[in-house]
């Protein structure tokens, strides 16, 4: 049976704009616990990569500490996204004007604050690595993480005029404010997205040849392929945050579609970075200078983009690159 489409049926004294801003409230909750149950699954599959390794190393005290941070920032905020919902469209139904006025009345709500706390609290460590990864690919030459760099700080600052005004939604000084801030937070937001992105992906792209003639063109794929450029790159959150900054600038309803996912989102591309490095698989600073000098040593593989287990053992790949060189040897 169809469900019924009566207008009788519909909220008392809602426009058909409440009505769309709250299907787009519902559409951006569902995506964000679908989001949040991605992160969870890739949390768990880190979890299991990194403790089959030996404890030991700074690089796998830093990984446990970054997912462990960032996991629980991300389901703080969906607790309190569920609860503030919970409160709008269950405990308050009648509230006049309907779920959005009540949403709009009660931003100082507990939970909604919390939420909110969050969501500004995760983009401060979530993007610190995609920092240190423009420096691992660029060789550590710290020049090249000046406009990053700055463009970092000035997120952080706009972050907290409009965490401030979100947590004061009855000061007519800050609410008057409050979109002013919000566009510029989001506008530097994808600006720093673009710009490591952009950085990243142009660095892959140079060494590409000349990994392939360290590696092979086999060898060298597992670095240089499209879809390790997509992960390594964060370009996933950099084209959702782009799209959410035009229909924000745009005053579309369905911004809050992408809003509501927008932190989870972003540890997705963040925790899939994390686990590429936790399954040696991602660019190391032994790969770039490979790349640089156009020599393999012995123990330069991939086996030691993160050194979690004894540097001593010799992977599969390490295996091909010591017979290539034996080879190359052996016919000059």
């Amino acid at each position: 049976m169809a469900a019924p489409q009566d207008p009788s049926f519909a909220p008392s004294g809602a426009s058909s704009e409440d009505l769309r801003a709250e299907r787009a409230d519902f559409d951006g909750v569902l995506l964000a616990a679908l989001a949040y149950g991605a992160l969870l699954m890739l949390y768990i599959q880190l979890t299991q990569v990194v403790l089959r390794k030996p404890k030991r190393g700074y690089t796998f005290c830093a990984i446990v500490a970054y997912s462990s941070l960032l996991f629980p920032l991300a389901t703080l905020a969906i607790v309190g996204m569920f609860k503030f919902d919970e409160r709008s469209y269950i405990d308050n139904r009648n509230y006049p004007g309907g779920s959005i006025a009540f949403r709009r009345a009660y931003m100082s709500d507990v939970f909604n604050i919390m939420c909110q706390f969050c969501v500004t609290l995760f983009p401060w460590f979530a993007d610190l690595l995609m920092l240190y990864r423009i420096l691992v690919i660029w060789n550590y030459r710290w020049w090249i993480i000046i406009l990053p760099f700055l463009t970092y700080f000035a997120k952080l600052a706009t972050s907290i005029p409009l965490l401030i005004s979100q947590m004061n939604p009855n000061n007519a000084k800050w609410v008057s404010r409050y979109s002013t801030y919000a566009t510029s937070y989001y506008s530097v937001t994808v600006a720093f997205n673009v710009i490591a992105t952009a950085m990243i992906c142009l660095r892959l792209h140079m060494m590409r040849r000349k990994l392939e003639a360290v590696l092979g063109r086999l060898g060298a794929s597992l670095y240089t392929s499209t879809s390790t450029k997509f992960v390594e790159s964060g370009a996933f959150f950099t084209f959702w945050s782009i799209i959410y900054l035009i229909l924000r600038t745009r005053g579309s309803f369905a911004q809050d579609v992408f809003l509501y996912p927008y932190i989870h989102v972003l540890g997705i591309t963040r925790m899939l970075i994390i686990f590429r490095m936790a399954q040696d698989q991602a660019w190391s600073k032994d790969i770039v200078m490979a790349s640089a000098r156009g020599v393999m040593d012995w123990q330069v593989s991939s086996t030691h983009s993160v050194p979690l287990h004894d540097i001593t053992s010799v992977s599969s790949l390490d295996k091909v690159v010591l017979q290539r060189q034996k080879y190359i040897g052996g016919v000059s």
